[in-house]
């Protein structure tokens, strides 16, 4: 019905009343009331004052999320994609950051005309109490009163805030999760409640924690989620195998980091007369977390697991997520399994089935990739064995990827080596090994896979997207490599081997790192819609996510819709799609805030890391140019500023070709360029760092002991 009656409402000549919809659609008219309300505060319909509804763009209005610059200035970036505005607030009511609003764009700026939802009601902050007397009075210590405010841990909420109610297990500059009493309104305060300290100001830990609550990822889980979870069987029963293909006899195994517990995703292989049955097969976690428990609605408002540095807060409770429903070695688990035939790196045929599967081996990465290299290892002969078939067959699924034009970035993430206290000792930035191409390219071909097959028996589901370019970014992308003097033709509309090629051009080039990074940048955002609208970097027609439903939601739903399709329900599933759309809007938003929260957590961490080298040389590239200086990557991806002020001349910034101009030495900083810099002060609660440029070396030689 809401679709029904969205698409109404969408494909009308102009607004109409909640009646004529009722009418039109021979529905209850309180029936569609409610679903215009809920319409409405999604932002995908605007009320008139006529009492009519229409889609905001035909009535010159926008729906938008809200953010703050760091100078406090609001923002609003529609939902539609199109580029921000600034907001003018122009009534009593104060935004919060990530708020759904609707605007009234007018030009590049735009006027708050309603708040349909906030986005939070909690946020971490550090407490601030100070006990203050009134100015003369004679007895100042029996008249001090308590004056109790916060500072936000996150810079994007521009507001004082003002605590009230009970602070007797608070202490003076903890950091602590506050709960909104009343949202600011004009130039009034926040005012907030303590829920639970987070842990001391100089903690780390509690730092993770506060990005963590800060984008939505609650630290702890509901009471009704926690009883479900307790009621839960510690192992697989007898009566779940009913109707599944027993496939505990193939071998199979699982193979992922050193440190990691949830295991998704394990994999087969057997040699066919021309080429290989590959088995993916994935934690049958719909099995257990069933549609309209707590449980399913906790990890639907998470909408993915969150890893941090040192701090995991997991979608679903640990005793799925690390026991029932991870594929651990020598025990009996439920799976979906995809078993493809593939000749020539093609998949020429597959088969799906709900199964039950009994992992013969735990491998790691680091073992795997050591095998390979001839070093030692205690991996089984039989395992051996299926690894140098995964690896051929690896390498044919690559080549095919390659020679459609997928693009490979190839950039290197950062990994925290933490010490006991949890605070980084190390940064590494490991290339992937062929442990971990392996198992890419196999979830690669699964989801690839399985997106053909909802679409083409039409399958109601969600799908992961990715669309072409902005023009006009890549036109940044070129000026870039101009600059570089590296001159190549992009075009409005490239196809992805186009980029891959340039990747491939400057796989050798001292700005390579800052190359791959612009290209990324040049990229739309991947996202999740319930249309098969193809994914651009891959240069494929058909993706999802199938692999990780333990710590994703949009691959729980997937699972969920392709059980209904093996189970021959198909008009089960036509009745939940018209919720794809709106499912898979909310997965994108969450995917989103993870990532948010997962760059804070890693600039904080970098900060800590850096932060007692004061003095220290390092050498690096300068990976952003910016008006108010220029930004500075260190190879292990550690990025510090090197403020406008401190350069020895008048710089002006060419937006166009991303430099700094001297006006009087006529000196340049570009991206790209190799830099030499000291470490001036690091913020660890903030996550800033800011480097002092230092004279260039006076020959080249050999890299610093103190340099990383």
């Amino acid at each position: 019905m809401k679709e029904q009656i969205f698409e109404a409402i969408k494909s009308a000549a102009a607004p109409r009343t909640a009646r004529q919809l009722s009418e039109a659609l021979e529905a209850p008219l309180e029936q569609v009331e409610q679903v215009l309300a809920e319409l409405t505060r999604e932002g995908r319909v605007a009320a008139t004052r006529k009492g009519g509804y229409a889609i905001p763009e035909v009535i010159g209005l926008t729906a938008a999320r809200v953010s703050f610059q760091r100078n406090g200035t609001p923002m609003a970036h529609p939902l539609s994609g199109a580029p921000a505005m600034t907001l003018t607030m122009s009534g009593a009511e104060r935004c919060m950051p990530d708020d759904l609003v609707m605007v009234r764009p007018l030009g590049d700026h735009c006027l708050l005309t309603d708040l349909l939802k906030r986005a939070k009601d909690t946020f971490a902050a550090y407490v601030r109490i100070e006990r203050k007397a009134p100015k003369g009075s004679p007895n100042r210590r029996a008249e001090a009163r308590t004056l109790a405010t916060a500072v936000p841990c996150d810079l994007r909420i521009p507001y004082d805030v003002v605590l009230t109610g009970d602070l007797s297990f608070v202490k003076n500059d903890q950091i602590a999760l506050l709960k909104i009493e009343k949202y600011p309104v004009q130039n009034r305060p926040i005012y907030a409640s303590v829920l639970r300290v987070l842990g001391n100001e100089n903690s780390l830990l509690a730092l993770m924690k506060a990005a963590a609550e800060d984008h939505g990822f609650a630290t702890e889980r509901p009471e009704a989620v926690e009883m479900e979870a307790a009621a839960m069987p510690e192992t697989v029963l007898p009566e779940d195998l009913a109707g599944r293909e027993d496939l505990r006899g193939l071998l199979t195994f699982t193979i992922d980091g050193a440190t990691a517990k949830d295991f998704d995703d394990a994999v087969s292989i057997r040699r066919m007369e021309r080429g290989w049955e590959l088995g993916v097969h994935i934690a049958d976690v719909s099995h257990y977390v069933r549609p309209g428990t707590a449980i399913d609605e906790d990890a639907l408002l998470r909408g993915t697991s969150l890893y941090l540095p040192g701090y995991t807060v997991p979608m679903l409770p640990e005793c799925l997520s690390n026991n029932l429903c991870s594929l651990m070695p020598d025990v009996d688990r439920l799976a979906l399994s995809l078993l493809m035939t593939v000749e020539n790196g093609r998949v020429v045929d597959h088969r799906l089935y709900k199964s039950v599967i009994h992992s013969h081996a735990r491998l790691t990465y680091e073992a795997v990739n050591r095998m390979f290299e001839g070093g030692d290892t205690d991996i089984p002969a039989e395992v051996r064995e299926a690894l140098f078939d995964m690896r051929a067959l690896s390498h044919q699924l690559r080549s095919r990827r390659q020679a459609r034009g997928a693009i490979d970035f190839e950039i290197d993430e950062p990994e925290f080596v933490l010490d006991d206290q949890g605070r980084p000792v190390e940064i590494l930035c490991q290339p992937r090994g062929e442990g971990e191409r392996i198992i890419e390219d196999f979830m690669l071909a699964a989801n690839e896979t399985v997106a053909a097959l909802a679409r083409t028996t039409e399958l109601p589901f969600v799908y992961r997207v990715h669309e072409s370019p902005d023009s006009d970014r890549l036109f940044a992308l070129e000026s870039l490599l101009e600059s570089l003097d590296l001159y190549t033709h992009i075009g409005p509309e490239p196809h992805p081997g186009v980029l891959q090629g340039i990747l491939e051009q400057v796989k050798d080039h001292p700005a390579r790192d800052v190359i791959r990074t612009t290209l990324l940048r040049a990229l739309k955002r991947a996202r999740y819609d319930d249309k098969p609208l193809g994914h651009f970097a891959m240069a494929l027609k058909d993706y999802c996510h199938f692999t990780s439903p333990i710590r994703r939601y949009p691959d729980l739903i997937v699972h969920r819709m392709l059980k209904l399709l093996v189970d021959g329900r198909q008009a089960e599933a036509e009745r939940l799609s018209g919720r794809m759309g709106e499912l898979a809007s909310e997965c994108s938003t969450r995917e989103y805030s993870a990532v948010t929260a997962e760059r804070q957590a890693d600039s904080i961490m970098m900060a800590a890391w850096i932060s007692g080298q004061a003095g220290r040389k390092f050498d690096g590239t300068i990976s952003s140019v910016t008006g108010w200086g220029f930004y500075v990557t260190l190879p292990n991806r550690v990025e510090g500023l090197v403020h406008i002020a401190q350069l020895d001349d008048y710089y002006e910034f060419d937006k166009e070709r991303s430099r700094l101009v001297g006006s009087a030495t006529g000196t340049v900083f570009k991206l790209g360029d190799r830099v030499r810099v000291r470490l001036e002060r690091a913020n660890i609660p903030l996550g800033e760092i800011n480097f002092e440029l230092l004279p260039p070396r006076a020959e080249p030689t050999a890299p610093e002991t103190d340099e990383a």
